[in-house]
């Protein structure tokens, strides 16, 4: 069916300019000097020499793709391997290659073949593997008080990502490495994000954190108070506030007795003996804070 290059005269055959088939080759001598004609024949078999390329589209895949088939053309019937420093999982009969069960890395996938009276051929094509990121972030110790130094997060999985947050008021988080500085924050509960991009077939991924930041308390005892050494109980609340506060307490550094001292409106104080004869006291306000916060 095909075409056999074959020199009449001597029978040679060109397999390279020939095309591939089985032909049968007839050698014929002529009738002479009264004997017949005679022929004789053998049969020829020509192998088209092997070529093939072969292409994975799509590529680079993450380890959550689906199983991706090979581009082939040419010649059928060869076998698929790879080279690469982990594993790639590939059919080595229809080379298709699963990425969920292969590691992240870049592989040279060859496919070869070698028909009967022919050479090997092998052709080649890259494949890259993505590992598919994942992390997990979390920061040891919330609440934190404003008063608190800088806290660094606890980060596992991928790194390279970026940190962001959200909240109704102002946590200073750094970008790049996560850490937040309670001192220039401000109260409240935040959520802190780790994000990273989209990368080598891979889809992004976030991992998010809780963060708690508490305004530190404020005290402000107020004016000073002036008695008359027989008046008895003093109102001593004028001009007290407090912020931040879970309670107060009021203290004195004489020997007076207070009266309702965890109050910010109705606290008295009544001097004692020995306040009167110094002349004065000092009372101070400490407001108690919440959560991590101290007084």
């Amino acid at each position: 069916a095909g075409t056999l290059a074959i020199d009449p005269a001597t029978g040679t055959i060109t397999p390279s300019g020939s095309t591939g088939g089985t032909y049968t080759v007839i050698y014929t001598v002529a009738a002479a000097g009264g004997c017949a004609i005679f022929t004789t024949n053998t049969t020829v078999t020509i192998t088209q020499a092997p070529s093939a390329t072969i292409s994975y589209s799509g590529g680079p895949f993450c380890t959550t793709s689906m199983p991706v088939a090979v581009n082939f053309t040419g010649t059928s019937g060869g076998m698929y391997s790879y080279t690469g420093a982990g594993t790639l999982t590939i059919d080595p009969a229809t080379g298709t290659i699963t990425p969920s069960s292969s590691t992240g890395g870049t592989y040279t996938v060859t496919y070869t073949v070698t028909p009967a009276g022919c050479t090997t051929f092998t052709t080649n094509a890259t494949v890259t593997i993505t590992t598919a990121p994942a992390a997990t972030i979390s920061y040891t110790g919330s609440p934190f008080c404003t008063t608190s130094g800088p806290v660094t997060v606890t980060q596992g999985g991928t790194t390279g990502g970026t940190y962001s947050y959200t909240g109704a008021g102002t946590l200073t988080i750094n970008t790049n490495n996560g850490t937040i500085t309670p001192s220039t924050s401000t109260g409240g509960t935040y959520t802190v994000s780790y994000a990273v991009a989209a990368a080598g077939g891979c889809s992004a991924v976030t991992a998010i954190a809780s963060v708690i930041i508490t305004s530190a308390p404020t005290a402000i005892a107020g004016t000073a108070v002036s008695t008359c050494a027989n008046s008895g109980a003093v109102n001593i609340t004028t001009g007290a506030s407090a912020t931040n506060q879970s309670s107060v307490l009021w203290t004195s550094s004489g020997t007076g007795t207070f009266a309702n001292a965890n109050s910010l409106t109705t606290a008295t104080y009544t001097p004692s003996a020995a306040d009167i004869t110094a002349g004065s006291v000092t009372l101070t306000l400490t407001a108690n804070g919440n959560g991590s916060c101290v007084a």
